[in-house]
């Protein structure tokens, strides 16, 4: 995708969060409050979102040289290796900390799919990990 293209799509998605906002301030009353908030919450999410993008493509304009060298930092072999590890250390931590809150759950007698649940996507994550990691030991 172009910059120009970019640059449309984040616009529609501004004016779309402005348009959510304002939908959810004039329906007020008239719907309920989940669905007004959840207008609320879109269309700000959706605003913010597109503002700081747009800002962020304006900033690059403005700087091209800045623009090159960050891509070229981006695509740099070790600071994709960097991340790519932060992620995977980020993962385990979370991984244990759904499992800390299952036991937690169970601890402060919570409803019984709530632990449930927690256990579930600690065992979904555990699967997807296996799986890619037999998918990337046949590809590299």
């Amino acid at each position: 995708m172009n910059r120009t293209q970019k640059k449309r799509l984040f616009q529609i998605l501004l004016a779309a969060g402005i348009v959510l906002l304002a939908l959810a301030l004039l329906l007020e009353g008239l719907v309920s409050d989940a669905l007004g908030g959840m207008l609320c919450g879109v269309g700000s999410g959706l605003m913010a979102m597109s503002g700081s993008t747009l800002l962020n493509l304006r900033h690059e304009a403005k700087h091209p040289e800045m623009a090159r060298q960050h891509d070229i930092e981006q695509r740099d072999e070790r600071n994709v290796a960097i991340r790519n590890r932060a992620k995977a250390v980020s993962g385990e931590a979370l991984q244990w900390s759904i499992m800390a809150a299952a036991w937690l759950s169970i601890g402060l007698d919570a409803p019984l799919w709530v632990p449930i649940t927690a256990t579930c996507v600690f065992v979904a994550k555990s699967v997807l990990e296996l799986y890619l990691i037999v998918r990337y030991q046949r590809e590299m």
